[in-house]
């Protein structure tokens, strides 16, 4: 140590410890504890929740997710930044939106880019979809929302056999069709690469536009099945009957309490809220009175409790300017 820190320290109560030996110490503890965990119980991660499994295991709700986001009525298409332009729906606080700040990252036009480019794909390998999909685009926008809205209404009461999605008599021009043509596309395991495959690069590991397909009411509903919605403390759970990040518990907490549990603002909320409280703690040692709390509550007579009981009575009070 340099002379001015053992100036500075002279008098002040010590005590050796060895930080190295006790970190091997908890290093090995863990690790064996993670090893025997991991071979009794295995893994927790619930299996990704892909396209082929809805399309095949749940087509009417597959069919459901294709015609919100067609019918422009999916939460994605007025999410604001960093997807679209609808700023107004940007999370805010006191009119200040820090998600418009970087603006639009990754645009995104739902209709298009989740459901009519994986769609002008497959028309180049099924007829019957090029043409369905050559009478959408060609019909008035009032045309295409009539179809749209008359057959996710038609879908409420829909009926599957056989692996196909039956609904009753009604004008639906080709929306049917490419809706159809959509859930084949994702029943043969082709459309995240559909939904992807503009990239133009090797090996895409973003799979956002995927992960978005399904964030309305599948994602949620999964997430529901497994206690994981916000609403159920779903940070600090894992998937599974298996412990989570229980270390998240405070940023979860506050979620469930007024105003953040039903404000459309709630994330930025919370996360402001979060950052408040790690720059008191940050800080806490310079900020006046807040510093003089460990003084009050005698915490340092608990961790230095042998200097404090010495038998010779040498113990007392540490030196001014120091606990």
């Amino acid at each position: 140590m340099s002379r001015r820190s053992d100036e500075y320290q002279a008098g002040v109560p010590q005590k050796s410890y060895d930080l190295l030996f006790e970190g091997f110490i908890v290093l090995g503890v863990v690790l064996a504890i993670v090893v025997v965990l991991a071979a009794v119980v295995g893994s927790p991660d619930y299996p990704t929740v892909r396209a082929t499994d809805v399309a095949t295991l749940q087509p009417v709700a597959f069919d459901q997710t294709a015609a919100t986001i067609l019918s422009g009525q999916s939460s994605l298409q007025t999410y604001g930044p960093p997807y679209t332009n609808d700023n107004d729906n940007a999370q805010k606080i006191l009119g200040i939106s820090p998600a418009t700040w970087a603006g639009v990252r990754i645009p995104i036009d739902a209709a298009k880019v989740l459901v009519l480019d994986p769609l002008a794909k497959l028309a180049q390998l099924s007829p019957q979809v090029a043409t369905a999909l050559d009478e959408y685009n060609t019909a008035s926008s009032d045309q295409q929302d009539a179809w749209n809205t008359a057959y996710l209404k038609a879908l409420d009461d829909a009926t599957v056999s056989n692996g196909r999605v039956h609904v009753t008599n009604g004008d639906y021009g080709p929306v049917p069709t490419m809706v159809d043509g959509l859930r084949s596309l994702a029943a043969a395991g082709l459309l995240e690469g559909a939904l992807q495959s503009d990239l133009r690069i090797p090996y895409s590991l973003d799979n956002t536009r995927a992960l978005l397909f399904f964030e309305d009411d599948v994602d949620h509903n999964v997430a529901g099945s497994l206690d994981m919605l916000g609403s159920q403390w779903g940070i600090v759970h894992e998937t599974g009957a298996y412990p989570g990040a229980w270390w998240l518990g405070p940023y979860a907490l506050f979620y469930q309490i007024p105003p953040m549990n039903a404000s459309p603002n709630g994330d930025l909320q919370v996360a402001l809220i979060m950052l408040v409280i790690f720059l008191i703690l940050m800080f806490l040692p310079v900020i006046p009175g807040l510093n003089l709390i460990p003084r009050g509550i005698h915490l340092y007579r608990l961790v230095w409790r042998d200097w404090y009981h010495r038998p010779d009575g040498s113990g007392g009070e540490a030196p001014t300017g120091t606990l």
